[in-house]
């Protein structure tokens, strides 16, 4: 009998899964892996619009956002293979998806890689930015992760958005170097730069540096309504404006079990009128430009092979155009994770992030915003957490 309740996502992931059997049969791989983080977590100030009140929250993603992976990988001769990723991002807590409810919204891509001549994808998939400079930063890796985003992710270097309809290339590594390029398709008929992509980047690998560096740019993202849907920025974009570009570039140098890096990002937004990827409802802005002037400072260190500690610094510099004039918000947000390995796979993790918020008057922003935590309702916000992490 069919059962009319099950949830369609599943069914479908099911059928993948049973469908990869055959394919390590035929000299190919295919591996299901992916990683759990659920926490538990106390914020100083979540009221928002009701006024000053502390909560304790149960949490998925507090570092890594909770997805599992399907990944294939098929010999065609030479050094040539036939690759995949099907990656569906949930939160633990609830059972529900994320990236808007997308089945395959943390990415999904098909490609060639070559040892000698570099890979190149079609899909849904990370900029140049993610690729190159995030690796530099905590937001977005396992040593600091979601709460370490640069305020609202501008740069997205904590990997709040992707790109749909793009081409991907990345060369092999060549005396340390390699860079890459994206171009996300409009799909739209006459419009070819209405709601497109593309973006740049490169790495170099001396010694115990580690540099990086990227640049992305979206031609009207499709948060509006009158918007092409159907392009690069689907719904879901983090800013409503009619342009958004983001360069970043930064350094890790490592010194025994330890790293430190430095990160410079400046995201430019033309026309913006809202603020999207929050907690709460989306921010709601003059209208005029924006821009947001990164700098992060950060320290990851191996005291044990079971136990690190990571902190960071970063502060952020807003100029708004509003009808009153320019304004200068700025933002100071510092944090500390210190992770336990209780083997491999598996580790514990306490945190503590705060954020002050100043000058923010007439920029339509109410309060300090950790991410993936509810707005404050005044310019200070405290977070505190522990976890667990699971990978598979």
């Amino acid at each position: 009998m069919k059962n009319t309740n099950a949830n369609p996502a599943f069914q479908y992931a099911g059928l993948l899964i049973v469908l990869a059997i055959p394919l390590a049969n035929a000299q190919s791989s295919a591996q299901l892996s992916g990683v759990i983080d659920a926490g538990i977590a106390y914020v100083s100030d979540a009221g928002n619009a009701r006024g000053h009140a502390s909560v304790w929250q149960a949490k998925s993603g507090d570092i890594n956002g909770s997805r599992w992976i399907l990944s294939g990988n098929e010999p065609l001769g030479g050094d040539l293979s036939g690759i995949f990723m099907l990656a569906n991002g949930f939160a633990v807590m609830t059972g529900t998806a994320s990236q808007q409810g997308r089945m395959f919204g943390f990415q999904s891509w098909v490609g060639l890689a070559s040892q000698s001549k570099g890979t190149l994808t079609l899909g849904r998939q990370f900029d140049e930015v993610v690729q190159f400079v995030e690796p530099i930063s905590l937001g977005g890796t396992r040593y600091g992760g979601t709460a370490f985003a640069h305020v609202f992710d501008n740069d997205n270097l904590d990997n709040w958005a992707r790109v749909n309809n793009s081409v991907k290339y990345v060369s092999p590594t060549i005396g340390g170097l390699k860079f890459g390029a994206l171009y996300g398709f409009s799909n739209q008929a006459g419009a070819f730069d209405d709601n497109r992509a593309y973006s740049l980047g490169a790495a170099y690998q001396y010694g115990n540096l580690d540099l990086g560096a990227g640049y992305f740019q979206f031609n009207n993202p499709s948060n509006v309504a009158t918007a092409n849907t159907g392009g690069a920025e689907p719904a879901g974009a983090p800013f409503n404006a009619s342009r958004q570009r983001t360069w970043a570039a930064g350094g890790l140098f490592h010194f025994g079990p330890g790293a430190a890096g430095l990160v410079l990002s400046e995201t430019r937004l033309a026309n913006a009128t809202s603020i999207n990827n929050v907690v709460d409802t989306a921010i709601s802005l003059p209208g005029g430009d924006v821009r947001f002037d990164n700098a992060e400072v950060n320290v990851r260190y191996s005291f044990t092979p079971q136990w690190d500690v990571s902190a960071g610094y970063t502060f952020t510099l807003g100029r708004f155009s509003t009808p009153t004039g320019l304004r200068y918000p700025k933002w100071h947000q510092v944090g500390i994770v210190n992770s336990y390995f209780l083997s491999p796979s598996t580790d514990v993790y306490a945190e503590a992030i705060y954020q002050r918020a100043n000058q923010l008057q007439g920029t339509g922003i109410q309060g300090a915003q950790i991410a993936n935590f509810s707005r404050a309702s005044g310019p200070d916000q405290l977070v505190a957490a522990v976890g667990l992490r699971h990978r598979f």
